[in-house]
């Protein structure tokens, strides 16, 4: 079963319409000329949201559906970092209280702007995927509701308004080349083209450092004994989920995964050609469209900046080609 409809995505845009206007979609012809095979790159800018990445729109969505009993109650996720802020932000427009669970060791500048914005953070766990488990752990203690970053229908229809916007923007759209992480934008993606554009052809990008979902989703079944070890944290997920893994095997037109050096170019390409800064899984959509633009050749290829949130220390080694 399909995990939103249509009219998921269209209400999830009334509920943030009013807070998060429709974020630029553009062209810029040195980037087209780096990709190269006539291909016309249309470049989805979520990194001008307010937290510099697209899970705003997850979470405005998700707590605005909220009853008042669970807005009272409060809310938790689990994040390194992005779910963790949208959450915060929208906690604190709405009046909710917000509490994100994250992983031992996880970016300190990204600890900062979550707490910036009123979330309470408990730092347990090794990897994204544990803290998600402390996550549960306190829906049960202290009867938060768990608005997890993927299993949750408002969370993907919200991801949707991404794609409804660039369609809106774009309606000759070929493909999309999209980063996948846990599927949130990519089930949504393909939830809108449906509706929209049924010739819209989607492909999932993962990193090859957390390579569980790729693996999976060719192999036709969930698989176990990943690690999660990218520093693009956005995509450093080591399960499926039952929400997403479902479509996206049902629905992508393909799935590649990528190198840290891979990622480190698109983000170092996407800064030259573009002057915006990209986080990894950000750039992931670009690393992507590189590994597949000969069976793209003069396609109108979209991609998305979903995020832009990368931290000094990786910056300066991806600006030095450490990576």
């Amino acid at each position: 079963m399909w995990p939103v409809t249509m009219e998921d995505v269209l209400a999830a845009r009334e509920r943030i319409r009013a807070r998060l206007p429709p974020t630029p979609l553009r062209r810029y012809a040195p980037l087209e000329e780096a990709v190269g095979y006539g291909i016309r790159v249309y470049v989805k800018h979520e990194n001008h949201q307010p937290t510099q990445a697209f899970k705003v729109r997850n979470a405005l969505a998700a707590l605005g559906a909220l009853t008042d009993e669970e807005k009272k109650r409060g809310v938790v996720g689990a994040s390194r970092g992005n779910h963790g802020q949208a959450l915060a932000w929208a906690g604190e427009i709405l009046g909710v209280r917000v509490t994100i669970c994250v992983p031992r060791g996880n970016n300190p500048e990204k600890n900062e702007a979550m707490r910036g914005f009123g979330a309470e953070l408990i730092e347990q766990g090794d990897d994204y995927d544990a803290a998600a488990q402390v996550a549960e752990r306190l829906v049960r203690e202290r009867g938060l509701t768990l608005v997890h970053s993927t299993n949750h229908r408002q969370v993907i229809a919200g991801a949707a308004t991404i794609t409804l916007e660039m369609l809106e923007q774009e309606p000759g759209l070929d493909a999309l080349v999209l980063a996948v992480g846990g599927g949130s934008q990519a089930v949504g993606a393909m939830t809108a083209a449906r509706a929209m554009r049924p010739s819209l052809v989607v492909f999932g990008v993962q990193a090859e450092r957390a390579a569980a979902i790729h693996d999976s989703w060719h192999k036709g079944k969930p698989v176990t004994g990943y690690t999660a070890n990218t520093f693009a944290d956005g995509l450093a997920t080591r399960c499926v989920y039952e929400h997403t893994f479902p479509a996206l095997r049902e629905g992508l037109a393909g799935f590649v995964k990528v190198s840290e050096g891979d990622i480190a170019d698109a983000i170092r390409l996407l800064l030259r050609t573009t002057h915006n800064l990209a986080e990894g899984a950000g750039a992931a959509g670009l690393a992507g469209l590189l590994a597949l633009r000969e069976s793209l050749a003069g396609k109108a290829v979209g991609i998305c900046i979903s995020g832009g949130n990368i931290d000094q220390e990786t910056l300066r080694r991806v600006v030095s080609r450490e990576i």
